[in-house]
């Protein structure tokens, strides 16, 4: 009989799943110290572990991952049990060894379940085997020529990047992708000289995280001649180095269409699966294909969690290319669904289930101490039971204002004897007061060790929240969707009631599965848990919360437009509403990708990248484009470099310009710290909304005043006080009115006015150079990176780009008399200057010397 078979046979034994059972409910219902499991069953029974390991071992040998699952619970919950002796927790480590698990072995040494000399009392034939795979699953560091520890998906994740061109990985959360994809860059640039890599992720909130970890490798791996930045920018003093840019595709697409000559040598396409993801999605595809038209010599990775087609990334590698798809089920560590539902008749009585694949499994009843008379008090009723009092608790929220109130009530759980006197969490209330506000509800909530996590708050302001919930400081955080794009935080459970994703759309699986994926992280927990509120309630749940783990399909949006395609044809033939283009940007972004087709290759039937769709529906896109293109006099230049904004909008604009009788100079940009920079912009403001974006004339004012004030660089909080100003006096509450001058920050200042100025600027020079006013045209400032960033200084810009956030380059800025520092010339300040004498926050210095310790040892490595 074949291993495979045996390991099969073995798994669907009726004797052996009998076994498993209390086996499992036992590792899960012990977590809890609050459940009642008077009617369980299977807490009762006795395990017999030597046949339980026996089992585990031979288990641990398949690659899949039901299997593999199965052998990681009964290793760890062994040397978790009080029951087990000192023999079968060092078996249970060996079955570990064998799944290349070494990040569990290191755990459970840090909570002395096993001695740190345990290999000492390992038989020899097994040491012989843990030396040998200690071999087989190692790469070798070639700067520094040591062994570094990988598990299997890692090896063949790293042999498939180094051995092809292009590579697509897809794996569960936590099998340690990020670290293995970094290990990848490291090795490339220690073989190559002068490149420019890409990383694209997926959100802005990503882009510090990953700048940090490369910061961390490039210093312990002592290569200096590499310079990090998430400014889509070439920096002007980095000559013979390599430069990372850690982007979103948006900033990609500025640097691409301000650098036609760049040519990247790899890049890492992180959250792969994003292409999938509407209006951005097709924006990923397009800086994907253009990077593909300028080079066919790029290295690509790109990476998923578990999907079912990760191939589908590599059908546009170019020709001759080594291409490799690596998919694995590798188990890092346990996942349990549990469900939680109100006992009949009895509202403060709540059952407790786990979710197994076929069956549901009864773990016991826990009671709340006060009655959930509203249905917003049943999710942290919930969390505040069964939630680890230690930390490593998420809760998920569906928007801001919910994780505010539910973050509200925890703290209120948590009484008076919860609050803290630590310096670490007043330090970030103060920092908080002045950043924010004095009286925003989370410089309150944090006095008891409860913090909410959004994605409009300062990214100072998260970081420091995500800080200090990995050192368990912060016990329980409410988070909104930016859980699921990918903020990795090790928790130990995830409390989940109703989720969605935006306003009234319920949480698709794809994206249920990848937030469980954030419960457990390897090496910080042996098992995590995804509890699932009020489950009966099918309204609540769309039906019922997913209870099988699977595979899904990567259907990129351009895609999707073409299975709607009629709807496309109607959207341009309408002339393009600028209500609809707002309601559905789909449409407009899909318009802007078939006509970028049209005009680079001379014709849709040219383009390289449509072969896979049907003819006649490209022959109709075809006829179509070419129709709407009859009346537009917009150079193709603009419209490639605006492919998000139609052409018909962009023709209507350039209209206005050229039947505009007042004077042409009201409606080009000024600095913004311009006496007449208001006025300007609210009369640009005006114009961007009647013919491109759609907004409503009503919110000009506000969202020119918005503008101008964050191009000036002023504080957050200088900007809230002034909105506060007016909505006090028209019964607007606080928390609410800080919550929506974020969001317009985030989502007007930073992405939406970003976008259409750009437009906006573009037309407006190519009216005005073929009118004669080419001395105008030399004074319009370029606003995008002044906006994207919310400075506008030079030395601001550089300092952002070294890795500081705008809350501390501002804050340092204030110390600096030059405007116009480089990079290199920031750093130098920043060594001059005794931090400590400043009036800075501690968390603002703290960042400051993180900056300057990765870059001073990176001056070192280069003298």
């Amino acid at each position: 009989m074949s291993k495979k078979r045996l390991v099969h046979k073995l798994y669907n034994l009726d004797g052996f799943q009998e076994s498993l059972l209390p086996v499992v409910v036992q590792s899960v219902t012990l977590q809890f110290i609050n459940i009642n499991t008077e009617n369980n069953e299977f807490m009762k029974k006795v395990i017999d572990w030597e046949y339980m390991l026996l089992c585990g071992s031979i288990l641990a040998k398949s690659d899949n991952g039901e299997h593999l699952d199965v052998a990681y619970r009964i290793a760890q919950y062994c040397l978790n049990s009080l029951e087990t002796n000192e023999h079968q927790k060092l078996a249970a480590t060996i079955i570990l060894d064998s799944m290349t698990n070494a990040s569990t072995i290191q755990l459970a040494m840090e909570k002395e379940l096993i001695p740190a000399t345990y290999k000492e009392n390992v038989p020899l034939t097994f040491q012989l085997e843990m030396i040998k795979r200690g071999i087989q699953y190692s790469v070798l560091d070639q700067g520094t020529n040591n062994l570094l520890y990988v598990n299997r998906f890692q090896l063949d994740a790293y042999k498939g990047a180094m051995e092809n061109d292009w590579t697509s990985i897809s794996a569960p959360t936590s099998a340690g992708k990020s670290f293995i994809i970094l290990q990848m860059l490291i090795q490339y640039l220690k073989k190559q000289n002068n490149q420019v890599i890409v990383y694209i992720v997926p959100t802005r909130a990503l882009i510090q995280q990953v700048e940090y970890d490369l910061h961390k490798a490039l210093s312990v791996n002592k290569l200096g001649k590499v310079y990090v930045t998430s400014v889509p920018i070439f920096p002007k003093d980095m000559e013979n180095e390599s430069v990372v840019f850690v982007l979103t595709q948006e900033r990609l697409q500025w640097m691409l269409l301000d650098n036609h000559e760049i040519k990247p040598s790899m890049i890492i396409v992180d959250e792969a699966q994003k292409i999938g993801d509407g209006s951005r999605g097709i924006l990923l595809q397009q800086v994907i294909e253009e990077i593909i038209r300028r080079t066919s010599e790029a290295k690509f990775i790109f990476s998923s969690p578990m999907t079912s087609n990760p191939e589908i990334f590599l059908n546009k590698a170019t020709s001759g290319s080594l291409t490799k798809s690596i998919v694995t089920e590798q188990v890092t560590v346990n996942q349990n669904l549990l469900w939680v539902s109100q006992v009949p008749r009895k509202p403060t009585q709540w059952n407790i289930e786990l979710c197994l694949k076929d069956s549901r499994i009864y773990l016991g009843k826990f009671a709340m101490r006060n009655r959930p008379t509203q249905v917003s008090k049943r999710l942290p009723f919930i969390a505040f039971e069964l939630g680890n009092k230690e930390g490593g608790n998420l809760i998920y929220a569906n928007a801001p204002a919910e994780a505010e109130k539910c973050a509200k009530i925890l703290w209120d759980l948590q009484g008076d004897e919860a609050d803290t006197t630590d310096k670490e969490i007043h330090d970030l209330i103060k920092l908080i007061k002045k950043v924010i506000n004095k009286d925003y509800v989370l410089a309150e909530i944090l006095t008891r060790g409860i913090a909410f996590h959004y994605g409009n708050l300062p990214l100072i302001i998260k970081n420091e929240i995500e800080r200090l919930f990995k050192n368990g400081k912060i016990k329980y955080l409410v988070c909104t969707s930016t859980l699921i794009e990918g903020m990795n935080l090790p928790a130990k459970s995830i409390f989940i009631r109703g989720p969605k994703k935006g306003i009234g759309t319920p949480m698709n699986e794809i994206d249920f599965w990848n937030l469980a994926g954030r419960a457990g992280r390897q090496g910080k927990e042996f098992q995590g848990n995804v509890i699932c509120v009020d489950v009966t309630d099918s309204k609540l749940w769309n039906g019922e919360p997913p209870s099988i783990k699977k595979k899904y399909v990567i259907e990129p949006s351009v895609d999707m437009v073409v299975q709607n395609i009629d709807q496309l044809i109607d959207f341009i033939e309408a002339g393009t509403p600028r209500k609809e283009a707002s309601s559905n940007p789909e449409l407009e972004y899909g318009f802007g990708y078939f006509l970028g087709e049209h005009i680079r290759n001379d014709g849709l039937n040219n383009s390289p990248f449509l072969d896979s769709y049907e003819k006649e529906t490209v022959k109709i896109v075809e006829k179509t484009i070419t129709e709407s293109l009859q009346d537009i006099e917009i150079p193709k230049e603009i419209i490639l470099k605006n492919s998000a904004v139609s052409p018909i909008a962009q023709q209507k604009l350039l209209q206005f310009f050229k039947e505009c009788d007042e004077e042409i100079e009201q409606y080009v940009p000024l600095l913004p710290e311009s006496d007449e920079a208001l006025d300007q912009y609210c009369r640009i403001v005006e114009k961007i909304s009647g013919f491109l974006s759609g907004d409503p004339a009503a919110i000009t004012y506000p969202h020119a005043l918005l503008v101008v004030e964050w191009m000036r660089g002023y504080s957050l909080s200088r900007i809230i006080n002034r909105n506060w100003k007016y909505w006090k006096e028209k019964n607007k509450n606080l928390q609410t009115v800080i919550r929506d001058t974020m969001r317009d920050i985030e989502e007007y200042a930073r992405f939406k006015f970003v976008k259409y100025s750009s437009c906006y600027i573009d037309i407006l020079k190519y009216f005005l150079e073929c009118n004669g006013y080419e001395e105008i045209v030399k004074d319009i400032p370029e606003l995008s990176l002044w906006l994207e960033f919310g400075v506008s200084q030079e030395t601001q810009i550089s300092l952002m780009s070294l890795g500081l956030t705008r809350t501390s380059a501002i804050a340092v800025s204030e110390y600096i008399v030059a405007t116009d520092l480089t990079p290199k010339q920031c750093i130098g300040w920043l060594k001059e200057h005794n931090l400590e004498s400043l009036d800075l926050s501690p968390i603002v210095v703290m960042e400051i010397y993180n900056v300057l310790s990765v870059h001073t040892k990176v001056d070192l490595l280069n003298n």
